[in-house]
């Protein structure tokens, strides 16, 4: 240990905890089941059923089990002690979920719609993220087709059914930029506010049709993506002669067919949209189909659609203990989860009052000064 000043030393322990909680910046005490339906940040639990879980059931309840963290859900219901959930992970306690304390499996959700998100695999290549290889994903707004899936910028690029593992494989081999791991061509990631796959867009291809169409849509849509094969498109591009610049590139990348009714094609809308909606739906006939999909399908394109967060772990005083005993309570013999982290909360107290004299009084808090500190406790313990 070199020497530190006590002010120094007392600030680098704040600074520890100030990092624990902007990771858990929420209470986790309370299961959003009894809410219902969320929209909410949601963990799958493949441990206990490939099942969904809230932010607090996920510490709280799942906190040994292996978690894939699927952001925010919308219309989600906490499963975590309900029937879908397979084996009881903390088989030492009465409880299915440890902050409901249901003693019996509780009524599933029917409104819960599962899909490979929940068994770990995204993307329309169905394969789990690995962070230090693929590109960035970004998710799909509508999701009323798709369940919010997260796609691989570099996978929007391609065809829905590549033929063979060969085009597979070739497809992974798109050039990514490296400051911010998308393909070199695809829209900048600030050029746009909203995705909308090429799934969802198709199930409601003729209201994106109408949408396209309407004058407004200059304004509304930032691009339009054709979910065509990368190589060919990009091919197509460099043999022109006027791509000489980037953003040119850019804008004749995507370009699209509009006589090619059936061609796929997923839509990036414009930062701002929600406004941009708004004064377009109180513009328009009751009777059309793009009212009807706003105002009845997904009302939550135009209008405020926040996310559910857990009331804020603003309490600084919290001691060790207390902090410790939220996380570790359900998943270990609780006597002796009690007395370590009463210990160490203990500890932690009188090195505080052992170091105050140093910090009033600016002195430097040499080796000797905390091996002095331990020893004093070691035998204070022998008595």
């Amino acid at each position: 240990m070199s020497d530190i000043s006590a002010s120094e030393y007392i600030d680098q322990q704040n600074a520890l905890e100030d990092e624990a909680r902007e990771v858990m910046p929420w209470s986790p005490n309370q299961c959003t089941y009894i809410d219902g339906g969320l929209r909410q940040p949601v963990f799958s639990c493949l441990t206990c059923g490939e099942i969904g879980v809230c932010y607090s059931c996920s510490i709280q309840c799942h906190a040994d089990c292996e978690l894939v963290e699927l952001f925010t859900k919308r219309g989600f219901t906490c499963d975590c002690g309900t029937e879908r959930q397979t084996a009881k992970k903390n088989v030492n306690s009465a409880y299915w979920c440890q902050l409901r304390k249901n003693t019996t499996q509780d009524i599933a959700s029917t409104s819960n719609t599962y899909g490979p998100n929940y068994k770990g695999y995204f993307c329309d290549c169905h394969k789990q993220y690995d962070p230090d290889t693929d590109s960035t994903m970004i998710q799909c707004t509508l999701g009323l087709e798709c369940n919010e899936d997260w796609y691989h910028c570099s996978c929007i690029l391609r065809t829905q059914n590549l033929k063979n593992e060969e085009e597979q494989e070739r497809g992974e081999k798109i050039q990514l930029d490296p400051t911010d791991q998308i393909p070199i061509n695809f829209p900048k990631l600030d050029s746009f506010e909203a995705f909308l796959c090429w799934k969802c867009v198709s199930r409601y291809k003729s209201v994106f049709r109408d949408l396209l169409a309407h004058p407004r849509s200059q304004d509304l849509i930032a691009h339009k993506v054709p979910h065509k094969d990368y190589l060919e498109v990009t091919n197509a591009v460099e043999s022109n002669a006027d791509t000489s610049t980037d953003d040119n590139l850019r804008k004749r990348k995507f370009d699209y067919d509009e006589d090619d009714v059936d061609q796929a094609f997923s839509v990036m809308l414009s930062p701002g949209y929600k406004n941009l909606l708004q004064d377009l739906r109180s513009e328009i006939e009751k009777s059309s189909k793009i009212y009807v999909f706003l105002m009845d399908i997904a009302p939550f394109l135009a209008e405020d659609d926040p996310t559910y967060e857990p009331p804020n772990d603003s309490d600084d005083d919290t001691s060790t203990y207390e902090l410790g005993t939220q996380a570790l309570w359900p998943n270990v013999d609780k006597d002796l989860a009690a007395a370590g982290l009463k210990a160490m909360d203990g500890i932690k107290q009188k090195l505080s009052e052992f170091l105050r004299p140093f910090a009033e009084s600016k002195q430097v808090v040499k080796e000797e000064d905390i091996r002095h500190f331990f020893k004093l406790q070691n035998e204070e313990n022998r008595q």
